[in-house]
């Protein structure tokens, strides 16, 4: 009976994960004005509504009785996000679920006594799924422009983060004033954005030098994301400090919001290199925080023993 309830479980989960797919992209066409994309995100409509209909085969094999679904409140949200996140990592986001789903799917499978005719329709939906979706979703991420920056966005505000929290931290725990330690944060912010930006250009310039295939990105675009992620990841270390709140407390509060925004950059990396987001979490926490660890001792070392204090 517990075998049974598990496959239950997933089989209705899968096939309502798939009906939402097909809703989701129909909806999202219906809004694209790039007429490539809106072509794609029809034709993963129609592939996803397909694989439901699959799905509904084995639901009926199994008399598993279906209810009616709305979809409307997840619709709203999805285009909220689609607005905030973009295409490219909505998609990621629902794909990456999807994988999650068919991956305990393939151990229900192994346990829970599907017939073969069963096991003839998932064979089919993961064929398809191969041929005929994945394309479709590796299109949709070399047609949007986003994806050409995306990483420079998250990586640029990721170091930010990392190297102002470090710096403040520092600076935190050997200065008194506030407004010392946000000038002292907000010079190393700006030297930090044009040596970023000043990098990515180059880094990008030398690619696309050396290689004979061009991905299309281009130097100055990517000098631009870089130095604008970094400078907005800076801002969020600085907060207490403008709001005047100096020393140890200051530094406290500090690293709590970045560890906060650090924690959702991680999870926005691992969902676009489709890694696991705890273990990611966690490495990018012990890096930053470990780094502001050891600026803390030196400020306080620099306060106490060296007497430096402003």
């Amino acid at each position: 009976m517990k075998q049974y309830s598990k496959k239950y479980f997933y089989l209705l989960k899968i096939y309502r994960g798939e009906l939402l797919h097909h809703y989701i992209y129909a909806e999202l066409s219906k809004s694209e004005k790039d007429k490539e994309i809106k072509d794609i995100l029809e034709k993963l409509a129609k592939a996803e509504e397909k694989h439901a209909d699959l799905w509904k085969k084995i639901l009926h094999i199994e008399e598993i009785h279906l209810r009616k679904t709305k979809a409307k409140p997840m619709l709203f949200f999805i285009k909220l996000i689609r607005r905030v996140l973009g295409l490219t990592l909505l998609i990621s986001i629902i794909e990456r679920g999807e994988r999650q789903l068919y991956n305990k799917m393939d151990y229900i499978i192994s346990v829970g006594g599907f017939s073969k005719l069963e096991k003839g329709i998932i064979s089919e939906i993961k064929k398809d799924e191969m041929k005929n979706e994945k394309p479709l979703e590796d299109k949709i991420l070399y047609y949007n422009s986003v994806l050409d920056n995306i990483r420079d966005i998250i990586f640029g505000m990721n170091d930010g983060l990392v190297e102002v929290v470090a710096a403040v931290a520092g600076l935190g725990s050997a200065l008194y004033y506030a407004n010392y330690i946000l000038l002292g944060g907000i010079i190393i912010a700006l030297s930090g954005t044009m040596s970023m930006a000043g990098g990515a250009f180059l880094s990008t310039e030398y690619e696309k030098n050396i290689n004979i295939k061009k991905d299309g990105k281009k130097p100055k675009s990517s000098a631009m994301y870089v130095g604008l992620a970094y400078i907005f990841g800076a801002m969020f270390p600085l907060l207490p400090f403008i709001f005047g709140i100096s020393g140890y407390l200051g530094v406290a509060i500090s690293l709590v919001i970045t560890a906060i925004v650090l924690s959702i950059v991680a999870s926005i990396i691992s969902v676009i290199s489709d890694k696991s987001i705890p273990k990611s979490i966690m490495k990018t926490l012990l890096i930053s925080m470990g780094a502001a660890a050891v600026t803390i001792i030196l400020g306080y070392y620099a306060r106490v023993f060296l007497h430096i204090a402003i």
